[in-house]
């Protein structure tokens, strides 16, 4: 009786055994026999504080290797889409994008341990499910872009300026964040996602607009000389822009090469008058682009400057078209092509 006593008091004094954690909390890819890391991300928390804080310490763990996995996969992208492409360059030049993993409400805590005063979570991220939650988020932009695009690629066939200019700017605007879901979405199904159409199409558009912007030329047309340095200021605005300029109008272009033109018309306006205070002239530049196909049109101006002088005519007017600079020419010639041609802002 004695001895069955002591064997009862020891195992009072020693408490229960520790119960060992399962592997896959301590060793390295080892998988959980319910959720294998070929079907989910898997992440695990520990905290001394509580079971809840070692849930967000898991959920954490998952998002951070998507996380880590993004920049891998970006390049993989680019890769990929660059073997429809021209040249690998352009099209890396144009995929580069922003990518974050913003879905943590899809991470799951699937089991829970306890060590001790350690408390341990094991979550789990459904690659399958989120790879088809992502492209349903996408689906509305694809079915946008895919309309837009297809939109560009006729109207550019029929040479319809306008109807392509908007739909490729709509579909340049939506694109940078379809490739962002792509790149996501094969960093969480650890696969290439299905992608081969969009970029198909997407590849197709890039190729069009760098047709049409190597084509793209604006003749310059001054309805008065002005000042001589307009021309020049012009010219100079226009190939700032990554534009050829020439000095023909709209009726003396082939038709053929329509719908790849536009007309600036530069229409300086100057008033010189005797004032209070000597000579005096105003300037106002007046800028108007139209494509010689039609459909799209759009205007600048230089503000009014003016010149004064006690007594000299001509030196009033110089000093007025002193103040209308490069910069002004540049800012009105962007602000009248921008709308025109769909150029950057």
């Amino acid at each position: 009786m004695k001895n069955i006593l002591i064997v009862i008091l020891a195992a009072a004094c020693g408490g229960a055994p520790v119960k060992p954690l399962p592997a896959y909390y301590t060793a390295a890819n080892v998988d959980h026999p319910r959720f294998p890391r070929s079907r989910y991300v898997a992440g695990i928390g520990l905290s001394t504080l509580g079971a809840e804080d070692a849930d967000q310490r898991a959920a954490v763990n998952v998002s951070a290797q998507i996380s880590a996995q993004l920049q891998s996969e970006t390049s993989s992208f680019q890769e990929y889409t660059s073997k429809t492409a021209d040249t690998a360059e352009r099209v890396r030049s144009t995929s580069s994008v922003r990518t974050s993993f913003d879905r943590a409400d899809l991470i799951r805590v699937v089991e829970r341990e306890r060590q001790g005063e350690t408390f341990y979570s094991y979550a789990v991220l459904d690659r399958a499910a989120t790879d088809r939650e992502l492209a349903n988020a996408a689906g509305a932009d694809l079915a946008s872009f895919n309309a837009a695009a297809e939109s560009a690629m006729k109207a550019r066939a029929d040479g319809d300026t306008g109807v392509f200019s908007t739909a490729a700017s709509e579909a340049a605007r939506i694109r940078p964040r379809l490739d962002a879901s792509f790149i996501v979405r094969r960093a969480v199904a650890g696969r290439a996602a299905e992608e081969a159409a969009y970029v198909t199409l997407r590849n197709e558009l890039l190729a069009l607009l760098e047709q049409a912007r190597a084509r793209r030329v604006v003749g310059v047309v001054l309805r008065n000389n002005g000042n001589g340095h307009l021309a020049d200021f012009t010219v100079n605005a226009v190939k700032h822009l990554g534009l050829r300029p020439d000095t023909a109008p709209c009726d003396k272009r082939d038709k053929k090469d329509l719908t790849d033109a536009t007309m600036l018309e530069v229409d300086p306006e100057e008033n010189c008058s005797e004032g209070s205070l000597g000579e005096r002239c105003e300037v106002t530049v007046h800028l108007v682009a139209q494509a010689c196909a039609g459909g799209t049109s759009g205007a600048g101006t230089v503000a009014l400057v003016r010149g004064v002088h006690p007594s000299d005519r001509d030196k009033a007017r110089k000093s007025a078209w002193d103040k209308v600079t490069q910069q002004a020419i540049e800012a009105a010639v962007r602000d009248a092509l921008k709308s025109a041609i769909q150029i950057g802002e």
